[in-house]
């Protein structure tokens, strides 16, 4: 099941520098996203029309991207501008066109619109969804890290988990659901324009800066754990939202103390979701700290990847048959009704 005439994040928009080229598997098929040496960024079909090799498995140059078969360049748009074995008096045949996407990059990531039937043009996408809030680059107040891991999931099924607060208590037992109440219930929700958005009021995750700050005191040999944990029972909010088609962002605020979660959830297939996930953390801004959230942050997607792959059916019933939805699943039912209303307007396929 895909959601079409959509904006997808598909993949960090650093895993793809000047010059270089990446395959990328999106709901079922395969495309090479490539920036030119002038930073230019491309997205076309993985298939040279030629005799169907593999254009991500090819090399950007000044003449765009060649085909690692026959060296067939192809421009950003998927025109073919060389065909190094034909005579230059010969024209290039107009069939020599790789299908290319409509591309943008926002947010650290970069987007494509999914139009399988090729109805939109240019001037006919609406723009992309406004993701955030989340650190500029190179703000300096907070330090960023980068990853991604692959479930064994439908990507709807992925959205809904990381709308799904009061899973807390349970799947992350061992984390930060220890400090959370059973009924963990949004003080503000709502649904429009493609968003889903809760407030909830969190208890302070007492170990997590100090987890953070134990390979900084064992870098400069400060074994001392004294003043290590927070001491304010104070809690702070979490604020969940997610953007269609595939975009969600988890912060966590008590007071100076910030985490933000920027989670792409990309369908490779029907039964596979890869998560590209950005972390922005405002303290301990060394990078001697970025194992340790780096390990949590594994840790957290772990935890919920053991619970989520088990769930069946593979696809949750939009109509709400195969699942028994209660009050407390607000953000599930807001999604699924949203979900629906695409469906009834034939953007499923």
């Amino acid at each position: 099941m895909q959601l079409t005439r959509s904006w997808y994040a598909v993949e960090h928009s650093s895993a793809v520098p000047a010059g270089s080229v990446r395959r990328l598997d999106f709901h079922g098929q395969a495309f090479a996203i490539w920036r030119a040496p002038d930073g230019q960024l491309s997205v076309l079909f993985d298939r040279c029309p030629h005799k169907g090799a593999s254009l991500s498995a090819g090399l950007v140059g000044e003449q765009g991207l060649a085909c690692p078969y026959h060296g067939w360049c192809y421009q950003a748009d998927g025109h073919c501008s060389k065909i190094p074995a034909q005579d230059s008096s010969q024209s290039i045949p107009r069939r020599a066109q790789a299908s290319s996407l409509h591309c943008h990059e926002s947010v650290g990531f970069i987007w494509i619109w999914w139009d399988p039937d090729a109805r939109s043009s240019s001037e006919e996408l609406p723009p992309l969804p406004k993701v955030g809030p989340v650190p500029e680059d190179g703000d300096r107040s907070w330090r960023s890290l980068e990853g991604s891991v692959e479930w064994q999931a439908h990507w709807m099924r992925v959205l809904e988990a990381f709308m799904d607060l009061t899973h807390a208590p349970f799947v992350h037992s061992g984390s930060f659901g220890a400090m959370a109440p059973d009924q963990l219930m949004p003080v503000e929700q709502w649904a429009k324009d493609d968003s889903v958005y809760e407030r909830v009021l969190a208890p302070r995750d007492r170990h997590y800066r100090a987890d953070q700050g134990r390979g900084l005191r064992a870098w400069f040999n400060q074994g001392d754990e004294q003043g290590s944990s927070i001491s304010s029972d104070d809690g702070g909010e979490q604020h969940i939202q997610l953007w269609l088609a595939n975009v969600s962002l988890v912060r966590v605020v008590f007071g100076d103390f910030q985490i933000s979660l920027l989670t792409a959830h990309v369908p490779v297939d029907g039964t596979t979701t890869r998560n590209l996930w950005r972390h922005f953390r405002s303290f301990l801004r060394s990078p001697l700290a970025d194992s340790n959230a780096r390990g949590r942050v594994d840790r957290f997607m772990a935890e919920d990847q053991r619970t989520v792959e088990t769930l069946r059916p593979l696809i949750p019933d939009l109509d709400g048959h195969g699942d028994l939805l209660v009050a407390s699943d607000v953000s599930t039912l807001a999604l699924r009704r949203m979900l629906r209303e695409k469906r009834d307007a034939g953007l499923f396929r």
